[in-house]
C-alpha cells in the first residue's frame, strides 16, 4: 500500500483542505483506500483523540486502535518505524517498572504495566502518521475540535451553569479543572502558531475560544506556562514585538475583571494557602529525595509517605502528588525516571531546533510553544502525571515530529521556488 506524499500547502492545511466540504471528502476517500485493519485503526485513533477528556473511553480506542495496527502490520499492510524519542521512554518505563517492584510498599507495581500501554500511543501514531500522509490533515482536525469542543463546553459552564468561583471551576468533558487546562494549553498554542504562519480562520476561531476558556479555568500555572511559551516565541520570531506585548500584558492586567486580576497577584503572596502548599510540598519532595535519591520511593508511594515528612504548617496532611514535575519524579521514580523525562523533552527540542530554519518551521515553532508551555506550567503542577495531558503530549510530539521531517525531506527531491 502506497500513499502519495502531500505538498506543504496541503499538510499546513490549506483553504481547498479546511473547507468542511473537501475536508469530509478527503476523510470519505481516505478511508475507503485503505485496508480493513487499518481503516478501523485509523478511525479509532481520531476517536482516542476526540474523547481525551474522557479517559476511560479514550484508553479503550487507544487499545483497540493499537491492536488493529498491530494486525495490520502482522499482515505487512504497514510498516514499523522507529524514533530516537523511543530511547527516553523505554528508559522511562523500565525505571519506573523498577521502582515499582522494588518500592517497600507495592501499592502501584500493577498499575506500571499500564503506563507501557500509555508509551505505546506514541510510536502507534508515528507509524500511522509516517505511513499513511493523507491521515496527517484528519488528525490535525480532530485536535482542533477537541480543543474548540473542550472550550464551548467549558464556558458553558462558566457563563450557563455558573461555575465562577475557586471552589466550582469550569471542567469542560474532563474530570478535573486542571486537566481541562492541561489539555487546552498546548492546543491554544498550537493553533496561535499555525494563525500566526497561515492566517486561516478557523486557526484564529479555535485559538481564541480555547484561549478564552484557559483563562477562565483560573489555573495559574497554565496562565505562566502560555505566557512564558509566548514569549519564548517572540524572543525567537519576533523580538521587536516585545515590547507591545509588554505594554498590551500591562494593560491586560490592570484592565481585566477583578477575578482575573486577584487571582494573579496572588501568584506573589506566599502566605496564600495554594502557595504555601506548594512550597510546603516541595520541601517535602526534598527530603524524600535526600532519603530515597536512586530510585525514589516508587509510584503512588509519595501520597502514603507524605505525613511523614510535611512541615506542620502544611495546609494539607496527604495531598495526591507534589505539583511539581521535577520533584514529583525524582522523588517517586528517582534520579533515572527524572534523566528520562528531562531528556524526552531536550531530544523533542533537539528536533525543533534542526528544523527551526526549514519550510517545516511552523510546526517547529509550535513544538517549542507545546513544550515550553507544560515544561513551565510542570513547575507548579504535576501535568506529565495527568493520564489526558500525558497522551495530548505524546499525540502532538509524534504529529509534529512527523510533520517536521516529512516535508524537509520532500524539499530534497522537489527544490523549492523561493516565494
Amino acid at each position: 500500500m502506497s500513499e502519495t506524499t502531500p505538498d506543504v500547502a496541503t499538510l499546513s492545511g490549506g483553504h481547498d483542505l479546511f473547507g468542511l466540504r473537501p475536508f469530509l471528502a478527503r476523510g470519505r476517500d481516505f478511508f475507503k483506500d485503505l485496508s480493513t485493519p487499518l481503516r478501523w485503526s485509523c478511525a479509532l485513533y481520531i476517536l482516542h483523540i476526540l474523547l481525551q477528556g474522557k479517559i476511560a473511553l479514550s484508553e479503550l480506542m487507544a487499545f483497540w486502535s493499537i491492536f488493529f495496527l498491530a494486525f495490520a502490520w502482522y499482515r505487512k499492510q504497514i510498516r514499523f518505524s522507529a524514533h530516537i524519542l523511543f530511547y527516553p521512554l523505554l528508559l522511562f518505563g523500565v525505571v519506573s517498572t523498577i521502582s515499582a517492584l522494588t518500592a517497600v510498599r507495592r501499592i502501584h507495581s500493577s498499575g506500571e504495566a499500564m503506563l507501557w500501554f500509555k508509551m505505546l500511543i506514541f510510536p502507534a501514531a508515528l507509524v500511522l502518521f509516517r505511513s499513511l500522509p493523507r491521515f496527517r490533515p484528519l488528525v490535525l482536525g480532530a485536535f482542533w475540535i477537541l480543543g474548540f469542543g473542550s472550550a464551548c463546553w467549558g464556558l458553558i459552564e462558566y457563563f450557563i451553569l455558573d461555575q465562577r468561583d475557586l471552589e466550582h471551576r469550569i471542567t469542560g468533558p474532563a474530570s478535573h479543572v486542571m486537566t481541562l487546562s492541561g489539555m487546552l494549553l498546548p492546543l491554544s498554542l498550537m493553533m496561535l502558531v499555525m494563525w500566526w504562519n497561515q492566517r486561516r480562520w478557523w486557526q484564529l476561531v479555535g485559538c481564541s475560544v480555547t484561549t478564552f476558556a484557559l483563562l477562565l479555568t483560573f489555573t495559574r500555572s497554565v496562565w505562566l506556562g502560555w505566557g512564558v511559551a509566548v514569549f519564548a516565541l517572540l524572543v525567537f520570531m519576533r523580538p521587536r514585538l516585545l515590547i507591545w506585548a509588554s505594554i498590551a500584558l500591562v494593560y491586560f492586567i490592570t484592565f481585566s475583571p477583578m477575578a482575573v486580576f486577584s487571582r494573579m497577584i496572588s501568584v506573589f503572596d506566599v502566605r496564600q494557602e495554594s502557595n504555601l502548599d506548594r512550597i510546603r510540598m516541595i520541601e517535602a519532595g526534598i527530603e524524600m529525595i535526600r532519603d530515597y535519591p536512586l530510585l525514589g520511593v516508587g509510584p503512588a508511594n509519595v501520597k502514603e509517605l507524605y505525613p511523614l515528612y510535611r512541615r506542620p504548617d502544611a495546609p494539607r496532611f496527604r495531598p495526591p502528588h507534589l505539583h511539581n514535575n521535577i520533584v514529583q519524579l525524582w522523588a517517586e521514580r528517582g534520579i533515572l525516571g527524572l534523566a528520562a523525562y528531562v531528556i524526552l523533552l531536550g531530544l523533542f527540542l533537539r528536533a525543533c531546533v534542526k528544523a527551526w530554519r526549514g519550510p517545516t518551521r511552523m510546526w517547529a515553532q509550535a513544538g517549542v510553544a507545546v513544550t515550553v508551555s507544560l515544561a513551565y506550567a510542570g513547575l507548579f503542577e504535576f501535568n506529565f502525571g495527568d493520564t489526558e495531558v500525558f497522551y495530548l503530549m505524546l499525540n502532538l510530539y509524534a504529529f509534529l515530529l512527523v510533520a517536521m521531517e516529512d516535508v524537509a525531506s520532500a524539499r530534497e527531491v522537489e527544490p523549492v521556488t523561493p516565494g
